[in-house]
């Protein structure tokens, strides 16, 4: 076990706490009965906290067990920069830029990225972000642009 992974779990637990307590501030839902503000954020930061602790357990009950790295794992760390990169461009171009191409052009970045096929990148990367828009302006009440 590496304390780094003991490290990660608690600190994913504080980052969730830290979004937590101020969303359970929020009302719980409007007057017209839909989701309130806080909604979304309590249901993600619990959900974190809830895989953290089971990631936390993991560490705790393989104790013994020492990972080398090997070039899968460097192959791996590449594509996870890259993707954490997107994932930033694509938070701060959201602010600008409409939600549906935006989004689009995303996922089909990732897909592309991931070597996807192209029939099966484009038309996933439509599908779900219909499914999210859909998702976003029917059960959470909340119109993206």
């Amino acid at each position: 076990m590496t304390k780094s992974g003991l490290l990660f779990s608690g600190g994913m637990i504080a980052i969730a706490l830290a979004f937590l307590i101020p969303a359970l501030k929020f009302p719980g839902t409007s007057s017209d009965g839909a989701p309130g503000p806080g909604y979304f954020p309590i249901i993600i930061c619990t959900i974190i906290v809830l895989l953290s602790l089971i990631t936390g357990v993991g560490y705790i009950k393989h104790k013994d067990a020492y990972f080398q790295s090997n070039d899968t794992e460097r192959t791996n760390l590449f594509c996870l920069l890259i993707s954490a990169i997107a994932i930033i461009v694509y938070s701060v171009a959201f602010m600008f830029l409409p939600f549906i191409p935006l989004t689009i052009v995303f996922i089909g970045f990732l897909n592309w990225f991931y070597k996807r096929a192209w029939k099966f990148n484009i038309i996933f990367s439509i599908v779900f972000t219909g499914v999210l828009y859909f998702i976003f302006a029917k059960f959470l009440h909340i119109m993206l642009r």
